[in-house]
């Protein structure tokens, strides 16, 4: 540098205007080089030589890795002098850390963090793919843990309950949902029925009448209590919603009924059968009825495992059976958990999951992001 420095000095002192072209070049170079630098939010003062102290601000410590990687409030010289800096804790997470899946770096935010997070989920729910799907639940609220459009988010936990868990037998991510509202319930609901989240889906039965305990749309609500079940239960393997619809109406039962088919609640749904003939035992629209006891099986019974309804029908059905072999749709296996699930055609299908024309357009819409 010295010998450097002094050959510039020698030839500015020998040609006065060699040296006045040089220092015009010099500064033309300069502007050009800034021209197209890109500015960096990395530290100045104090670093490289440079004039000042090394200021505290906060940091993202890449030493740590990508995945367990945090940020730090420090004016250590190889962090501050080598990362953006960044006024918050939290402004560094999302500016350094956006996206990382293990939310490492939101995690070690205070529970009351001084600034409002942009991107922490608070009014969205989604569903907690970190659980197998039989036990799953919706979550919300910081850190996400996810890149937004890796998976679906709903308004409510109810919407996500619903939508992402939809026939979950275990009743998981219903029996999460608050059973008290802190806000005034609704009216007291004597001419409708809903279902009864204080229960385990597996064991649930609708309810009516006060009190309610719950806000209007914070669940669905039904005419009758058959339709609450057939709804919000349909599908349930121990039958304790159809179970207990009452055996004996006060109403005239309808007609004879010879000609017509249709499940007998008096039985666990696990084990139901078709009937037909008097005594009807119910009033017109209380339930479905079938043309077929075939036809009564498959809807009414459709998944049963057990088999009963289809082994009570005769050896030789006067219907024909339904085609062999797989269905025409696919849909997603909720048995597996989501990061190893897969599409099926396998029969039967279970009721409330969603069908799709191929096993791929199945996988893109049921495991997207995965």
């Amino acid at each position: 540098m010295k010998i450097a420095q002094f050959a510039l000095v020698a030839g500015l002192a020998a040609a006065p205007a060699a040296a006045a072209s040089l220092r015009k070049t010099v500064k033309e170079s300069a502007a050009d080089a800034a021209k197209v630098t890109p500015t960096r939010q990395l530290q100045k003062e104090g670093c490289w030589g440079a004039a000042g102290t090394v200021a505290t601000n906060w940091h993202p410590v890449y030493s740590a890795g990508w995945t367990n990687g945090y940020c730090a409030e420090t004016n250590d010289h190889d962090i501050a002098c080598n990362s953006p800096a960044y006024a918050s804790e939290l402004a560094c997470c999302q500016g350094a850390y956006a996206g990382q899946v293990s939310g490492f770096c939101f995690s070690q935010l205070p529970a009351a963090p001084t600034t409002s997070p942009t991107d922490d989920g608070s009014g969205k729910w989604w569903p907690d793919y970190s659980m197998a799907w039989s036990e799953g639940e919706c979550k919300n609220g910081a850190p996400v843990g996810f890149n937004r459009g890796d998976r679906p988010e709903y308004d409510t936990e109810l919407e996500c309950c619903k939508a992402a868990y939809g026939g979950q037998t275990s009743g998981a991510c219903l029996g999460s949902l608050p059973a008290a509202p802190t806000t005034s319930p609704t009216d007291t609901g004597a001419d409708e029925w809903w279902p009864d989240y204080s229960m385990a889906w597996s064991e649930g039965e609708c309810k009516n009448g006060p009190p309610v305990g719950f806000n209007r749309g914070d669940r669905p609500t039904y005419e009758s209590e058959l339709a609450c079940c057939k709804a919000a239960y349909g599908g349930q393997t121990s039958g304790a919603c159809l179970g207990s619809l009452p055996a004996a109406p006060t109403g005239s039962p309808t007609e004879a009924g010879g000609d017509e088919w249709w499940p007998d609640y008096s039985m666990a749904w696990s084990e139901g059968e078709c009937k037909n003939g008097p005594p009807v035992g119910f009033n017109r629209g209380d339930r479905p009825t079938y043309e077929s006891e075939l036809a009564c099986c498959k809807a009414a019974y459709g998944g049963q495992t057990s088999g009963a309804c289809l082994g009570s029908l005769p050896a030789a059905p006067t219907t024909s059976p339904t085609e062999a072999g797989g269905l025409a749709t696919f849909y997603p296996d909720y048995t597996k958990a989501w990061n190893v699930g897969v599409c099926t055609n396998a029969r039967p299908l279970p009721s409330g999951r969603p069908e799709y024309q191929t096993a791929e357009a199945c996988c893109s819409g049921a495991y997207a992001g995965k």
